[in-house]
């Protein structure tokens, strides 16, 4: 019996520490708030990746720092660029950082981070500092910009209907300027009446891209601060989406969520009966509208809307293109999770450790283990098993050592 009991105890062991070792470092016990101490240690992570990358060689890290700071210039990438300039520190010569952390110190007004990419941009010349003024002021034009340039929930634009006449257009589709910046992305009530009818009759509609801004424009009428960052979340998922950055696994796992928030069981049969009989367009978007905010399923909305919150404190902490820069290395929850935790600890050096790193840049995230209640369960069980297997050993070297041997006699 004890031979049986030692034999599965050391099958069974293995099994359960692996599970504990999967759960504990898979992503899927990660909490979706970082603590302060998984942010230091990311930041300390992050801080040692970037002084990795510079040459071994002092005299070859500046110009190994100005060449990749005047290559994100040259793509654009205000974002990068700065967090580039942000890890002078840490790719910099000892001299040097000797210097520049002097001159930050000596600033007066900014935040730390301010004052670090002010001094830093001085130590590069003239001509490259001009083309990062530049380029800010035109990524800070498009920040701001007010009317969407085209709605693409189609995957072409020549498939675009033409814009409905401003007369048949309902009040809530004349937005004041602030509320315009606001749904830049999603468009407006009567884009989504033509592309839903579009989408209901069969032709080659984004799907995913089409309930998003249904979503989106769901929450539209709401006025909490859920809803804005709800907006703000969707809005740069869209992006993502129509310009082709997310990953298909990512892409699968939020169309399942999307779909679970606004199902077409629901949908369908809403929309059919929207555009059942003739009616105005002001009419028509009206009960398209309606026809969207009754579909959403409770449930899922909240399922979705737990990644929308990562979402929209990643662009909070950076900015929606570079969140659609750091979203388009996610592939599930707990990626998404690890992209936040990043960019907590980085800002928009997170841009450039992802610019630079790629996928890898997810290793960089130490989100430590969160303690569930399933996880303390299975070390429990690990725990007993341990011990039992130690009493099981322990009782069979003990009548081992206690068995008496039979005497030899000797013969008559």
């Amino acid at each position: 019996m004890q031979a049986v009991m030692f034999n599965s105890l050391l099958i069974l062991m293995p099994v359960i520490a692996a599970q504990i070792l999967g759960a504990a470092f898979s992503g899927a016990t990660f909490s979706d708030a970082p603590t302060v101490e998984a942010i230091d240690q990311t930041r300390h992570n992050m801080d040692e990746s970037f002084a990795a990358m510079a040459p071994r060689n002092a005299g070859d890290k500046y110009k190994f720092w100005h060449d990749i700071v005047s290559r994100e210039l040259t793509a654009r990438d205000v974002t990068a660029a700065r967090g580039f300039l942000l890890t002078a520190p840490q790719m910099l010569s000892r001299e040097e950082v000797k210097e520049l952390m002097a001159a930050a110190d000596a600033e007066v007004t900014g935040t730390e981070d301010e004052r670090i990419a002010l001094v830093a941009l001085r130590k590069l010349p003239v001509e490259v500092s001009q083309r990062f003024a530049e380029a800010s002021g035109a990524a800070r034009n498009m920040n701001t910009l007010t009317v969407p340039a085209e709605d693409a929930v189609a995957e072409t634009p020549a498939d675009a209907p033409a814009p409905a006449p401003a007369d048949d257009v309902a009040p809530e589709e004349e937005p004041s300027p602030v509320a315009e910046a606001r749904f830049a992305m999603l468009g407006t009530h009567a884009d989504l009446a033509n592309h839903s009818e579009r989408w209901l009759e069969g032709d080659r509609v984004d799907e995913l891209v089409l309930k998003i801004t249904g979503i989106g424009l769901a929450e539209s009428s709401e006025q909490d601060a859920s809803a804005e960052a709800n907006i703000r979340a969707l809005s740069i998922l869209k992006s993502a989406r129509r310009s082709r950055r997310m990953t298909p696994e990512f892409t699968d796992y939020i169309t399942a969520r999307v779909d679970a928030a606004l199902p077409d069981s629901a949908l369908k049969p809403a929309l059919e009966e929207a555009f059942g009989d003739l009616a105005t367009t002001k009419v028509r978007v009206e009960r398209v509208r309606k026809a969207y905010a009754g579909a959403i399923n409770p449930k899922g909305l909240a399922r979705l809307e737990s990644d929308l919150a990562q979402i929209n404190r990643i662009g909070t902490l950076t900015d929606p293109a570079a969140a659609v820069t750091l979203i388009e290395q996610v592939k599930d929850s707990a990626d998404l999770r690890r992209v936040r935790l990043i960019a907590e600890a980085g800002g928009d050096r997170s841009v450039a450790l992802v610019k630079q790193m790629g996928p890898s840049a997810m290793r960089i995230a130490d989100t430590g283990v969160r303690w569930t209640r399933e996880l303390v369960l299975q070390f429990m069980g690990l725990t007993a098993a341990g011990l039992v297997m130690f009493w099981v050993t322990l009782s069979t070297l003990r009548r081992t050592l206690l068995r008496r041997r039979p005497r030899l006699e000797a013969p008559q």
